[in-house]
């Protein structure tokens, strides 16, 4: 199998439909061959229009269709954004860190299942990626640092006897003034 099998097989899984269909349902379908041919260009620049439409059933028109919807239109939808980060950070992982033999017995099952666990490691993606996203907020916030330092069993009396005050006093400094 070579890359280009391997990245449509990718975009496949990360839809949770087989993109080589003749279907045009646009979240799925759609966006994943068009993920699939942007994804091959930015990765394999001297692949021609023909020799990408020839692995998803299309000819070179609708490859070109494609790229030029994906740059004017798909970049500001939301779906096709998710889609397009999904496959590009499983193509920058290291291989043990992407499972190909997983892929593809999640392909292999029965669709309702395939697309439960689609659904269920697309969610768990999603929460990799906000605990990654509050990480980096929290690294450099001086407040969290000194919270950190806070013993765990005294953060209840922390709070009521510091927190809850001191919010109260800037309520009441507040009202005084506005």
């Amino acid at each position: 199998m070579n890359s280009l099998d391997r990245l449509l097989k990718l975009c496949s899984v990360t839809v949770g439909v087989d993109i080589t269909s003749k279907c045009r349902v646009r979240e799925t379908y759609v966006y994943g061959r068009a993920v699939f041919y942007t994804v091959a260009k930015e990765l394999y620049p001297l692949t021609t229009l023909h020799q990408l439409g020839r692995y998803t059933n299309r000819d070179h028109a609708s490859v070109l269709f494609a790229l030029r919807k994906s740059k004017e239109t798909y970049k500001s939808d939301p779906a096709y954004i998710t889609i397009y980060n999904r496959v590009r950070d499983k193509v920058n992982q290291a291989p043990t860190e992407y499972d190909l033999k997983h892929e593809k017995i999640v392909s292999n099952m029965n669709v309702i299942a395939a697309k439960y666990i689609t659904d269920v490691q697309n969610k768990l993606y999603d929460a990799k990626r906000e605990i990654k996203e509050l990480k980096a907020k929290m690294e450099h916030n001086i407040l969290w640092e000194y919270v950190c330092q806070i013993p765990e069993d005294k953060i209840e009396d922390f709070i009521q006897h510091r927190v809850i005050p001191y919010i109260n006093m800037h309520k009441l400094n507040t009202n005084a003034n506005g």
